[in-house]
């Protein structure tokens, strides 16, 4: 597998096959896991915009334009992933590499993975920060269906 390139995006889980998704009922949406919807697809899609020169990205909820946001830069396992206005610190930068025929998610801040919170198939599912367990709760799949929008 290569890098990404920059694009509109579904990220699913490897595991449970839950989609990325925008959870709107919050000020601050949060990242959950939920199943494939028409009904939801506008939370459903994010775009990739590299930064830096190594596999670095911002991530961008193409509904609301916000990014998706380590809240509060807090490092602690099980801090949840939102979205929030760009601003464009380490809690926002996101280093996408392969692995195992899928890819890691980390925090710039953390050091940490982006996590289906304990490989729960439920919609609803908290997407958080947590330390690489090599577990396949951690692995996403990118399904490219667009170019970048800004």
């Amino acid at each position: 597998m290569s890098a990404l390139q920059e694009g509109v995006y579904f990220i699913r889980n490897r595991k449970t096959k839950t989609l990325v998704t925008a959870d709107l009922s919050t000020p601050n949406p949060k990242l959950v896991g939920s199943k494939f919807s028409f009904d939801d697809i506008n939370q459903q899609l994010f775009s990739l915009k590299k930064i830096g020169q190594d596999n670095t990205y911002l991530i961008t909820h193409v509904n609301t334009g916000r990014v998706v946001d380590l809240y509060g830069g807090i490092a602690a396992d099980e801090t949840p992933i939102i979205t929030f206005p760009a601003h464009y610190g380490a809690n926002q930068q996101w280093e996408i590499s392969t692995s195992s025929n899928a890819y890691k998610i980390k925090s710039k801040s953390s050091g940490k993975l982006v996590d289906l919170f304990g490989s729960n198939e439920k919609d609803g599912t908290a997407i958080i920060n947590y330390i690489d367990v090599g577990g396949e709760n951690q692995l996403w799949e990118f399904k490219r269906v667009g170019s970048y929008v800004s």
